[in-house]
């Protein structure tokens, strides 16, 4: 479904599920609600980290400059895309290192906050965070699978990214591969944040 909130399955007892989702009328915890994030806020919090990366990009930037021409014996103002193109496709190896250096950083950025705050600034900025199937923080191992999803993502035209507007869960090829949901920034009550469930009706965000 195009529409994103979707009542969760409780995967929590007790007082933090109550204080969550309430109590039914029987006296049982009630399954907390959390909002799925959608395409456009996962585009503004993608946006937002590439300026604070901005700095860092623009300093691999400059070397690549520098380094392209030596490596190709051509002046900066020859290099256009397509002959930069061309020196990927043959695996040269200063070009494609620069690359990996730039993967390197990216994929550090990610596992530093999504692992330690479950939010890059980003994410943050536009009340977003991420979590794994149990409500919790993802690991360093799941994000750096959803570093791997999102590169695979990228690869068709990006649809792995944009499958995102129309998954019900809101879901790209990164999250299903790592087994992530983002969602809703919780309120001040520190509620934990719980897994939406399959097949519910989702409002978006």
């Amino acid at each position: 479904m195009l529409g994103g909130a979707s009542p969760a399955s409780p995967l929590v007892d007790g007082p933090a599920a109550s204080a969550a989702g309430g109590l039914t009328a029987g006296g049982v915890p009630a399954a907390p609600v959390v909002y799925v994030v959608g395409a456009w806020r996962r585009t503004a919090a993608g946006l937002l980290d590439a300026l604070v990366l901005l700095p860092v990009l623009l300093l691999a930037g400059s070397v690549l400059s520098w380094i392209v021409p030596h490596a190709t014996a051509q002046p900066p103002q020859q290099l256009r895309a397509e002959v930069l193109v061309e020196m990927l496709l043959r695996g040269d190896p200063l070009f494609v290192g620069v690359l990996l250096l730039l993967t390197l950083l990216g994929t550090l950025y990610q596992v530093l906050f999504l692992a330690s705050f479950g939010a890059t600034p980003g994410l943050r900025l536009v009340r977003a965070t991420v979590i794994d199937a149990y409500g919790l923080r993802p690991s360093a191992r799941r994000v750096l699978l959803r570093c791997v999803g999102q590169a695979l993502g990228l690869l068709p035209l990006g649809l792995g990214l944009l499958w995102t507007a129309f998954d019900a869960e809101k879901r790209g090829l990164q999250d299903w591969l790592a087994g992530t949901y983002v969602i809703r920034r919780t309120s001040a009550s520190g509620a934990p944040a719980q897994r939406p469930s399959r097949g519910e009706p989702a409002r978006g965000a």
